[in-house]
């Protein structure tokens, strides 16, 4: 088996050569930043939530960051998505951030070693070959196994997911996530979830939208912006998903889609890169952290 090493912050053009993979096998395994010990899971503190999802609050999408400088909320959120309910496979949607993508849509039947936690291997993220392979026929695409060498979409969230859902199987899909939308894309990839959540699929099956928010700004210029994509987070529907200011926003296109205007949010965070580090106070990051759920009749 062929191991890829999946750099999280550095990209393809600045790797050294001995990085550089010369060949792909059916079935690559891409690492983390825990397998290469960028840095240690550690002690955590899970900053005080600002909502508690209601009783009886059963999510079946959600949203997080992939930045690990939000390392705490995201082990936090997933920590509480485990007390609500059990996933058996987490559809991921990550923008593809080098430009590595060939195809439209970005599928590899990979998967993710996860590192160790405590001295303690936490083994392998597999994907779903099944459903990988469904969907790649679905959208026409060949499957795109090495743009996944280098996602840190992706690769950020497979330890927290091993850790919380040992069991759970992966299908990532990643395309290029900046805007403006590509309609007619995004719908394309909307139809072919579609069957993945219906009603059955949502108890299954969860959605999981990798984004981040406002970049480039100062303190007053994130704050502006995140108030715009609360328009969305605070009251999902068919009329406000344009107004997340992230770099995903065909997965908030294909959430409200699935959604279909039936859709009630829990925010658990809202942080940014300054608040977490008091670094860079002029190229702030912006995070949500949030769950949703169908609408009670």
């Amino acid at each position: 088996m062929f191991v890829l090493s999946c750099s999280r912050s550095i990209p393809p053009d600045q790797l050294k050569p001995s990085d550089e993979v010369s060949e792909i096998t059916e079935v690559p395994v891409y690492h983390t930043w825990l397998s290469l010990k960028e840095r240690e899971y550690g002690e955590l503190v899970h900053p005080p939530a600002m909502e508690i999802p209601p009783k009886g609050f059963f999510p079946w999408a959600g949203i997080v960051s992939h930045h690990l400088l939000a390392h705490d909320y995201l082990d936090a959120w997933f920590s509480r998505l485990a007390e609500m309910r059990q996933v058996h496979c987490f559809y991921i949607l990550s923008p593809s951030h080098f430009g590595l993508s060939l195809e439209t849509y970005s599928l590899t039947v990979g998967s993710w070693e996860s590192g160790l936690n405590n001295s303690i291997s936490l083994g392998l993220v597999e994907s779903d070959k099944d459903i990988v392979n469904k969907l790649a026929g679905l959208l026409d695409v060949n499957l795109d196994k090495r743009v996944f060498q280098f996602e840190h979409g992706v690769s950020t969230l497979m330890p927290y997911i091993k850790k919380y859902f040992p069991e759970a199987v992966v299908a990532v899909i990643a395309y290029d996530g900046e805007p403006p939308v590509n309609i007619p894309i995004s719908r394309r990839l909307a139809d072919a979830l579609e069957d993945e959540f219906d009603e059955k699929g949502r108890q299954e099956n969860f959605l999981l939208i990798s984004t981040d928010f406002s970049h480039l700004g100062n303190l007053e210029e994130t704050i502006a912006r995140d108030a715009v994509s609360r328009r969305f987070l605070d009251n999902p529907n068919d009329t406000s998903w344009s107004f997340a200011y992230c770099d995903n926003s065909p997965g908030i296109y294909i959430l409200d889609r699935l959604g279909k205007n039936s859709l009630v949010s829990s925010i658990l965070y809202h942080t940014n890169s300054w608040e977490i580090a008091h670094q860079d106070e002029d190229d702030i990051t912006s995070y949500f952290f949030v769950y949703f759920a169908d609408k009670k009749p």
